[in-house]
């Protein structure tokens, strides 16, 4: 009974929502009320994933087990950004420029990683399948990506070595795109089959 009450749920939230797009004069009201339903969810769903973590790293302090120096370092910058955030509020700007002085830096750091990551990845697939058009596309594309980045290659505005290189700077904007086309087909691929009752991953 439990299963049957989660498919009937699913599956008339979902096409309520569908046909949402299709009725907005008609079921907008319904659709805005659903999506402010679903934003609280993913709220509470955020509040929980949080606190689960602040329990894992305060008892790995209490226990004393190892990384406990990065536990203590992850919950005081934790309380010290949740209780300024309360006293100053997320509109003071020495606030909101005291989080993107720490964020954006971790972020840069984070992306430098993947770059890098990315390159030893296409190393290890020519290493481990040889070379093949596909593997040696990534590798010179990765290398030319990060060459231009760098800024090492210095053209005049209007000439033909600019022109190239501004191609070369748009193709991994393509790439990008590529990506989202294939993440939304795949997310319309799994939708239609919760949709269908193929995949159930409420059940689980």
């Amino acid at each position: 009974m439990k299963k049957i009450v989660g498919i009937v749920i699913a599956v008339s939230t979902g096409l309520i929502v569908l046909a949402g797009y299709f009725f907005q004069a008609q079921l907008g009201p319904v659709l805005s009320m659903i999506l402010d339903w679903g934003i609280l969810l993913a709220g509470a769903a955020g509040l929980i994933g949080v606190a689960y973590l602040f329990r894992m790293h305060l008892l790995k302090i209490i226990q004393n087990k190892k990384g406990v120096f990065y536990s203590g370092v992850v919950l005081a910058a934790f309380l010290f950004a949740l209780i300024a955030g309360f006293i100053l509020t997320p509109q003071n700007s020495f606030y909101r420029h005291l989080i993107l002085n720490v964020q954006i830096p971790v972020e840069a750091s984070l992306l430098a990683t993947l770059a890098v990551m990315l390159l030893y990845a296409g190393l290890r697939l020519i290493q481990t399948r040889g070379w093949t058009p596909m593997s040696g596309a990534f590798l010179v594309s990765a290398i030319l990506s990060l060459i231009i980045d760098l800024g090492l290659i210095q053209t005049r505005s209007g000439t033909l070595g600019a022109e190239l290189i501004a191609l070369l700077d748009r193709l991994p904007t393509a790439g990008a795109r590529g990506i989202l086309l294939g993440m939304a087909l795949g997310g319309m691929v799994v939708g239609l089959r919760v949709l269908l009752t193929v995949d159930r991953p409420y059940g689980e």
